[in-house]
């Protein structure tokens, strides 16, 4: 097919402020064969208005509402209402550039053997300053397995984001977001990344993500969040005992990369015996106090503290740190 139809599902939940933005870097891309499907999760804003009226204004625009449920609910809908040959996401109150779609459709069109193409993305904050560049390298493409890009995963070095990727639709048939979870992209990208062939990366600029503070989970403890954190480390070890055993070395460094970032925001009020998240990972980190000392992936930074809570009283330690904090 010389012009594919490329189906965009973006989910919508209060975001009325972003919609002028988001949806005219939909709609100025040089790729023009779009079905944009916006789903309005619930607003309570103006959101269904704005989509209504952008909708109205171009015809590749298709909007749909329900109650709230969540963005994996909404993509799901999405999903369901797709009738394009590739399925790409957008967050709501992000941007993208104008190239975006062109690149990664022609990505695919290189490699008939790659079912998804990624690109880069950077993040900035709501002031446009930049957080996280986009990288170096620019204009190289490579094509790596599904077993390569599933290792990238376990190194934290893949990208797991839904929104820099196009796929194949025939990818998707049988797969749909969980819903109730916060953590649904990583949970399902490693699912679906058992049936990639190839993936085709595009060192290009593509995806602004924009970090918000009513969006983001930075400098909040949710207990929540961080179970389905965990949930996911331990699936990654029973995933990878059963289909890459080779690369069960890298499934343990994934595991102590998670306990960490839990153990780091975790506070000291709720390291307690009957916290079952708690004890469980503490237990597990214990364990393997050998494993992180040779793990040769593991930044200096990330063993140092990993060992401290490993090896020291963990909840005293974390007592000090936050009075430390407190008194700057």
């Amino acid at each position: 097919m010389k012009n594919p139809l490329i189906s965009v599902i973006v989910p919508v939940y209060n975001a009325s402020a972003y919609l002028e933005k988001s949806m005219g870097s939909l709609l100025a891309q040089t790729y023009e064969n779009l079905e944009i499907i916006a789903v309005d999760d619930g607003s309570l804003d103006d959101s269904f208005k704005v989509l209504e009226a952008k909708a109205l204004q171009d015809k590749r625009i298709r909007v749909f509402t329900k109650e709230n449920g969540g963005s994996s609910s909404a993509r799901n809908a999405g999903l369901k209402a797709a009738t394009g040959e590739y399925i790409g996401f957008m967050d709501a109150d992000d941007y993208i550039e104008k190239d975006m779609y062109e690149n990664l459709l022609s990505a695919l069109e290189e490699d008939f053997s790659a079912d998804v193409s990624q690109i880069l993305s950077c993040e900035e904050d709501e002031d446009g300053k930049i957080i996280k560049a986009f990288g170096d390298g620019f204009d190289k493409r490579e094509s790596v397995s599904g077993k390569e890009f599933f290792r990238t995963l376990l190194l934290h070095t893949g990208d797991s984001s839904f929104c820099t990727k196009l796929f194949r639709r025939s990818t998707f048939e049988g797969f749909y977001f969980s819903e109730g979870h916060l953590n649904e992209d990583f949970e399902l990208l490693v699912k679906m990344s058992e049936r990639f062939r190839n993936l085709r990366v595009v060192q290009k600029p593509g995806y602004h993500i924009i970090l918000r503070n009513q969006s983001n989970t930075r400098g909040t403890y949710k207990q929540s969040f961080y179970e389905d954190v965990m949930d996911n480390a331990r699936s990654m070890l029973a995933l990878t005992a059963r289909n890459y055993p080779d690369l069960y070395q890298d499934a343990i460094h994934f595991f102590c990369i998670q306990a960490m970032w839990f153990l780091l925001h975790i506070p000291s009020s709720e390291m307690r015996d009957d916290n079952t998240l708690y004890r469980t990972t503490m237990d597990y980190i214990r364990g393997l106090r050998r494993f992180i000392l040779t793990d040769k992936h593991m930044p200096l930074k990330y063993k140092r503290n990993l060992l401290v809570f490993a090896c020291l009283p963990a909840k005293k330690v974390k007592e000090l740190h936050e009075k430390i904090k407190g008194s700057k």
